[in-house]
């Protein structure tokens, strides 16, 4: 240690001393156990379509992102720059002496630092209305997902039920970049990069998540997932997490030794008790009777003593009078009498002391409810209590089932939406998603999903069959780049082309893949007019009618099968019947075990049907008759004695079917803090108060060259603007008979006015709209996003409102 103190005190430059000393204390004062990995150097966004200004961070166009240089100033088409003198944050000012270098301001394109304060806008691409005009709208968001998940804090921080996200699973194929560079095999710090990329990215996701019930889902397979899941628990290090293990791929995918079959999905959720749900059962389970008394762990008297009582019964009509009370350790069971009652004791047949399931007192409820009960048995009376009928079930930690197939339902699914196989790869199988979020979500059917790795759009598709299959109105917000994969960047970079062109950015993921599937699938038809075929499982199960099977055996002779033994080779020829059932006299069998049964004898019709009359379990029946009117008759009179068989099955929807669903397709964009300082952004940010107040109905717009008004009321909408603070009574009386009011927005820089402003509105429509919201613009925006400067984002529920920001 001291030698290499010794080799940075050498170094005769003082400021890089400086440096390399301060960068030795961190690595050296870094913590050595648990996850390590190298914080790289900051990650950068390219904005292709930026225009340069004083103080941004530009690149060459055709040059690496990495080599930046800070804007000093532009004149005539010329941009004059300096390099930063602190890369490891190039955002930080430069020094005026710095020297200067000049590129025409179409060879360079602006970035920006991760970290750095952003101000950022929504900008309208596209929208599928397919759902109610007061449904709330899906969100899809073209965006680098750090900086949209900067946007959803301010947005959303502590309001989301589930974050599902598939991440990029880094096993070295070209398929994710850092700092615009593909990250591949040879690259010996990708896992570094990768943990270094997901941290940021987590951190502020957790503060989306709603206390105590919002729950992250993050898939991923071997290549990460044991960093990933203990980079998870210093993110959440209150959390429980629980590593699912799914079966997504029977064949499996062949490797060197073994053929995987499986991925991981891990969930991260509060130790609330009440976030994870339960699986829904198709039939009732429980219902069971067992002995009270307790076996197994902690089940002797020592290990709960106030479980270890008598209950006192009646010996002749078995009646429990009551229980208790228990008994201290060094009590004995012969220092209890009650004249005409027995005492039962949870003792076992080796005389073991042991304790009951309930106290006294729930042992007594029981009973009087008729779910408790006392029983005489060869060796004594024994009490006894009825499992809880339930219809649903703990979720397990391994799931196998044929609709988590990735291939058939994830590839083949986006092929049949798409039209196209070569499109994404490695889709996830919609059901496998729905599962995964149902865990969630279920029962909560105003529920807030959130996806930042969207990928083809799996999850939209999921929370709509959700939706569909319960009528609920659950919103999802997909966040995904627009990046084509490292084959198609280098196909179009030889034909000249770059990022921005829109040649290029049309077969980027979101464009190309995202979009199209989450219309074509909410519309149930593609842009040329051509409907989706094939059809959904919904989740839901219904009973269909199905015919029995019936089948006439008339190669043989009925007198012919005159034995045991005859009738024995026929059996023999039917599955689902023992040949054991077969007896002397037998002329037919009809068993409540099995499900098939035959006439060997049509003479004995009228008893045959006489023994099948409440036998709906028999499907299969099997008639010995040469003659088909014998057949056909004694066919038609089972059908009118059973009826057809109710078989439950998956309720199907067709895909051409859509759903009722809306959604808004954004591009994200940055403002000019000095237009929104000086309250000149209102066009662009209206999308984003839209959104803050829930995305619901039709999305709001106010025309380019429309002037902006006083008060901003649209019709159908569930938030209003105060643009102008002197005009409040206007507002009030624009807010007057309002219901189902989410926000109020008002606009200005006192606040003390704001105060004073709000109390006005909620006097006014507060009881009538509860849970409303009162927001000062633009200060609420702004502090938002100044102080998410490399700010080491933590904790669930966002920040805490800068004072003003809200009343």
């Amino acid at each position: 240690m001291s030698a290499i103190h010794d080799l940075i005190g050498q170094i005769s430059d003082p400021r890089l001393r400086d440096r390399l000393a301060a960068e030795w204390k961190a690595a050296s004062t870094g913590k050595k156990f648990g996850l390590v990995f190298e914080d790289h150097l900051p990650e950068l966004l390219p904005l292709p379509k930026a225009k340069p200004r004083r103080g941004d961070l530009v690149c060459r166009r055709q040059g690496a992102l990495k080599d930046v240089w800070q804007v000093k100033s532009v004149k005539d088409g010329m941009v004059t720059c300096v390099k930063p003198q602190d890369k490891t944050h190039p955002s930080e000012p430069t020094r005026a002496m710095a020297e200067t270098v000049n590129f025409a301001v179409d060879e360079v394109m602006v970035v920006r630092e991760f970290g750095e304060p952003i101000f950022p806008s929504l900008v309208p691409v596209d929208a599928v209305a397919n759902g109610p005009a007061d449904a709330p709208w899906h969100t899809l968001i073209e965006a680098d997902n750090y900086h949209a998940l900067q946007l959803l804090d301010y947005l959303y921080a502590g309001k989301v039920d589930c974050i599902y996200i598939d991440p990029p699973y880094n096993t070295g194929a070209r398929d994710w970049k850092y700092n615009n560079d593909y990250v591949d095999g040879n690259d010996s710090w990708r896992h570094s990069k990768w943990l270094a990329f997901m941290e940021k990215r987590l951190k502020l996701a957790k503060r989306l998540l709603k206390p105590n019930i919002g729950v992250l889902i993050a898939t991923i397979d071997d290549n990460e997932a044991h960093h990933l899941r203990c980079l998870i628990e210093e993110v959440f290090p209150s959390d429980n997490v629980f590593s699912v293990v799914i079966e997504h791929n029977k064949r499996g995918r062949q490797g060197e030794e073994f053929a995987k079959t499986h991925e991981y999905a891990l969930v991260v959720c509060p130790d609330s008790g009440i976030a994870i749900g339960e699986e829904p059962t198709h039939e009732v389970i429980g219902g069971e009777t067992r002995n009270l008394r307790r076996t197994g762990n902690n089940s002797l008297r020592t290990d709960r003593p106030n479980q270890f009582y008598p209950v006192w019964v009646n010996p002749e009509t078995l009646e429990i009078v009551r229980a208790g009370p228990s008994i201290g350790l060094s009590e004995t069971r012969s220092e209890v009498e009650v004249e005409g009652l027995i005492p039962i004791w949870p003792v076992d047949k080796q005389g073991i002391e042991r304790n009951w399931y309930y106290g006294p007192d729930r042992l007594m409820e029981e009973y009087k409810a008729g779910k408790a009960f006392a029983r005489k048995q060869s060796y004594g009376i024994h009490i006894y209590y009825t499992l809880k009928e339930k219809t649903s079930k703990r979720y397990k930690t391994v799931w196998s089932r044929p609709l988590l197939d990735a291939s058939t339902y994830g590839s083949e699914l986006l092929t049949k939406v798409l039209g196209d196989n070569s499109l994404f790869s490695y889709p996830k199988s919609v059901y496998a998603v729905r599962d995964c979020i149902s865990t969630v979500i279920l029962n909560r059917p105003h529920a807030l999903v959130v996806d930042f790795f969207a990928g083809s759009g799996t999850t939209l598709n999921a929370v709509n069959l959700l939706n569909a299959a319960d009528g609920g109105r659950r919103r999802c917000i997909l966040v995904t780049n627009n990046e084509v994969s490292a084959e198609e960047a280098s196909a179009l970079s030889a034909r000249g082309l770059q990022a921005g062109d829109d040649e290029w950015e049309a077969q980027g993921i979101c464009r190309s893949v995202t979009w199209p599937r989450s219309k074509f699938t909410i519309l149930g038809r593609r842009d040329d007019g051509t409907l989706l075929s094939g059809e959904y499982l919904t989740g839901k199960v219904v009973e269909k009618e199905k015919a029995r099977a019936f089948t006439q055996i008339g190669f043989v002779d009925p007198a012919s099968v005159d034995t045991p033994a005859k009738k024995k080779q026929v059996v023999a020829l039917i599955d689902g019947l023992p040949q054991t059932l077969v007896k002397d006299p037998c002329p037919f069998i009809v068993s409540e075990e099995y499900k098939a049964s035959i006439l060997f004898d049509p003479a004995a019709a009228d008893d045959w049907l006489e023994a099948l009359d409440g036998q709906e379990h028999i499907t299969d029946f099997y008639i010995v008759t040469p003659t088909k009117r014998v057949f056909d008759g004694l066919k038609t009179q089972i059908n009118d004695l059973l009826g057809p068989i109710l078989v439950p099955e998956d309720e199907k929807r067709p895909m051409s079917e859509g759903f009722p669903a809306n959604l808004a397709y954004f591009k994200l964009d940055f403002l000019d803090k000095d237009r929104v300082t000086l309250k000149r952004a209102f066009r662009e940010i209206l999308p984003l108060l839209w959104l803050k107040a829930g995305a619901v109905g039709p999305r709001p717009e106010l025309a380019r060259g429309e002037p902006e008004p006083v008060v901003f009321a649209p019709a159908g909408s569930n938030f209003v603007v105060l643009l102008e603070e002197s005009r409040l009574a206007r507002l009030l009386k624009a807010l007057k008979g309002r219901t189902s009011l989410s926000h109020v927005f008002i606009v200005t820089d006192s606040d003390e006015s704001f105060k004073a402003m709000a109390a006005e509105v909620r006097e006014a429509v507060g009881r009538a709209n509860p849970d409303l919201q009162v927001v000062q613009l633009y200060r609420d925006y702004l502090v938002n996003f100044m102080i998410n400067k490399r700010q080491d984002v933590a904790g669930r529920g966002g920040l805490e409102a800068m004072p003003g920001a809200h009343a």
